[in-house]
């Protein structure tokens, strides 16, 4: 067919057409490999001073939730996310104070990170918060706070919102909640190898609500080390063995003083909170140091490693690496 026109007039055509030509289109990253971004780090030193402030200079009365959003400078300003698909937060409560119950279609995990003795109630099942501890609230789970006991209380919130609304998918309800059946105790799930009969198979989360450091502990003893040295357990789901949450998957990595563990890079982003010790990782080409209580990222496909500056340094760390499995998009390379 011979040709009406110029090709300038070929492509404004196309683009009154609402189409675009692929062949114009920018391939992702590099040689067909997504594009990396670099770690960030919040330091303690500076979140610390911020939630006492938060604290002190924020009525609850004035908030829903005296909570402080982790902004990843090198993420675009738009949406929430602290990575694409997570958002990282701290939340602070005083003596005395309640937040108010509510639920909504994105997983949230509680990291205790300062203080003690305040209780989140997730479904009606009260669960002490003592440092350390892990508390999931699972999607659409109605979840709630108080803090009873002395001095003031800073946790981690990690949630997937940002997956949610990047779907459409995104739905909140406020409280109170209707009335409750009532929950197994978490104790009931607590002894590797035993659990109650029951529908717990039916429900995408564990029913066990609460994962304390003691148990984390335990598990880091008797778990075999890898080659490097380092130990790693996940939580799971007791019922299935699946991760806790779906779409979330959480893990806490113990490191060996002064020696770094072997480079592994994957498709999946992770949030890691310092829960004791201090150390550094090389992401890509980025050396970052921390220590105790700092928060850093650890973005999608940058080989990385960890070296430990102390005895008994601990990592949590919570990733989007469920999701990306169910997706099939995880890829996951660990450096001979």
């Amino acid at each position: 067919m011979a040709s009406t026109g110029t090709q300038d007039d070929f492509y404004e055509a196309v683009g009154a057409a609402s189409v675009a030509p692929l062949w114009r289109q920018v391939s992702g990253g590099a040689a067909g490999r997504p594009a990396t971004l670099p770690p960030h780090v919040w330091t303690w030193e500076t979140l610390a001073p911020l939630t006492e402030r938060a604290a002190t200079e924020v009525p609850m009365e004035d908030v829903e939730r005296r909570v402080l959003t982790l902004r990843n400078p090198h993420r675009p300003t738009e949406g929430p996310g602290t990575l694409k698909n997570l958002v990282g937060a701290l939340q602070t409560l005083l003596p005395g104070e309640t937040a108010r119950p509510h639920r909504h279609t994105g997983n949230a995990l509680r990291f205790v990170m300062h203080g003690n003795g305040a209780e989140t109630f997730v479904d009606g099942k009260a669960c002490l918060m003592e440092e350390r501890d892990l508390i999931i609230t699972p999607a659409w789970s109605w979840h709630a706070h108080r803090h009873d006991a002395e001095g003031r209380i800073v946790w981690f919130d990690a949630l997937d919102v940002p997956l949610y609304r990047h779907m459409g998918c995104a739905f909140f309800e406020e409280g109170p909640p209707p009335n409750l059946p009532p929950q197994t105790p978490d104790a009931a799930y607590e002894t590797g190898g035993l659990m109650p009969v029951g529908d717990h198979r039916a429900k995408p989360y564990s029913p066990l609500f609460r994962y304390t450091w003691a148990s984390v502990l335990r598990a880091l003893e008797a778990a075999p080390a890898a080659a490097d040295g380092s130990r790693r357990i996940r939580y799971v789901n007791p019922a299935t063995g699946g991760p806790a949450m779906d779409l979330i998957d959480c893990f806490v990595l113990s490191l060996p003083r002064g020696r770094e563990t072997v480079p592994y890079r994957t498709t999946s982003d992770a949030i890691c909170v310092v829960a004791e010790g201090a150390g550094s990782s090389q992401v890509g080409e980025h050396r970052i140091a921390w220590q105790r209580n700092d928060i850093f990222t650890l973005p999608a496909w940058n080989w990385i490693g960890h070296t430990a500056a102390e005895k008994d340094t601990r990592l949590f760390m919570v990733t989007d690496r469920d999701a990306l499995e169910r997706l099939g998009m995880l890829r996951e390379e660990v450096k001979e």
